[in-house]
């Protein structure tokens, strides 16, 4: 008996009972053919609805720091064709926020995080159709699509829409900026990058650090009420339970890992995973380097997080670098010295195929479908704007 089916019937229970079918999905749809048997043949990247849940901006501008006409566009000409070869089906994209890396390098708060959000919108239009940002309910994928990307605009850290320190606006003018980004198509917002903002107090403020500020409160209140995703990751302690007693809505920890297995204040405690999963919402794990994280540990985390509070709380972020941008700050054709090797030095499909292959030995293939893209879709079926 594999590993994962000694664990599994809490996790089966809830598959026998979700709420895909009310939603308008279907784990065919999900894994893109019918059945679970684990003695069907084994499926890749391709058969699978995968939403990535971060996308680090770093290969955006080092492409775009380049003068050269080939890197006139970084997502058509680069970054989608190896999201398409992966079988990347949605990604989470930052679209500005706290540090100046998604703000485009610009020091200005409001404009470097308008010139991103701008940024993204030029380069998916010069995709002729390939890529497109979802907004509504009716914009979300309902089988894999080997031939489309599409990406759900996120803010990582909500200082771009901060207000006077004293301010006299009507209540109404308070989240005026929130709403225009929405406009644009910004469908998430974390409400903290690593510091303290208008929001609340980032894990680097200590831990467990404060709750909520009053416009962090309304912020909230204001994205349950547009269709918004609730973003913690990088809140401190006391802010993630805040923000699971204030939303009606799930919350969502994107790319953080459990600190049973990294120790560290930026990780999350069980008690924190516990309150996000109590609004329905997800904590997803990432991959940080070959010692930390291997593709195993990762694996392990999510086993651990479902066992803790169920499958359907659980999602990646991120793979790691790869062959096409192996590490920050280094461009393939244009930098010099060697690239990494090992996860670095694969392609995003080599990546993903591995991935899916160690979760393939713990779990059925109706729960990798809920940790590739499945639970993210569930919660966007139930926040989205119709």
């Amino acid at each position: 008996m594999k590993t994962g089916e000694k664990m599994s019937m809490n996790r089966r229970r809830f598959l026998a009972n979700t709420g895909f079918v009310a939603a308008g999905m279907s784990m065919s749809g999900l894994m893109g053919g019918t059945g679970t048997s684990r003695a069907q043949q084994r499926k890749g990247p391709l058969d699978y609805i995968i939403v990535q849940g971060h996308y680090d901006i770093w290969e955006f501008n080092d492409r775009l720091a380049l003068r050269r006409s080939e890197h006139n566009s970084p997502l058509r000409d680069h970054i989608l064709p190896r999201l398409l070869e992966a079988g990347v089906n949605v990604v989470i994209m930052p679209a500005g926020g706290d540090s100046v890396d998604q703000r485009g390098g610009s020091e200005q708060l409001l404009a470097g995080s308008m010139r991103t959000t701008d940024m993204l919108h030029v380069e998916i239009e010069k995709t002729n159709g390939r890529a497109s940002i979802i907004k509504s309910k009716k914009d979300l994928p309902e089988i894999p699509d080997p031939n489309h990307v599409k990406f759900f605009l996120d803010f990582e850290g909500g200082q771009s829409i901060a207000i006077d320190p004293q301010p006299e606006y009507h209540p109404d003018r308070r989240l005026a900026l929130l709403r225009n980004f929405f406009r644009l198509g910004v469908r998430g917002l974390q409400l903290t990058h690593h510091s303290r903002n208008q929001l609340g107090d980032g894990w680097r403020e200590g831990d467990p650090g404060n709750k909520l500020s009053r416009f962090g409160v309304e912020v909230v209140e204001e994205m349950n009420r547009l269709g918004m995703m609730v973003g913690v990751s990088h809140l401190s302690a006391n802010g993630i339970y805040h923000a699971a007693e204030v939303s009606t809505k799930p919350i969502v920890s994107t790319h953080q890992n459990p600190r049973k297995f990294i120790d560290t204040p930026l990780q999350l405690s069980d008690d924190e995973i516990k309150a996000i999963a109590s609004t329905g919402g997800i904590a997803g794990v990432r991959y940080h380097s070959s010692s930390l994280t291997p593709y195993d540990r990762l694996v392990d985390m999510i086993e651990y997080i479902a066992d803790l509070v169920g499958i359907e709380h659980t999602g990646f972020a991120w793979l790691g670098h790869d062959e096409g941008h192996p590490r920050t700050g280094y461009v393939p054709g244009v930098s010099e010295g060697p690239a990494p090797d090992g996860i670095e030095g694969m392609s995003k499909y080599e990546q993903f195929s591995r991935f899916i292959e160690l979760l393939d030995e713990r779990f059925t293939q109706d729960e990798i479908a809920l940790i590739m893209g499945g639970n993210f879709l569930r919660i966007w079926k139930d926040i989205l704007p119709d």
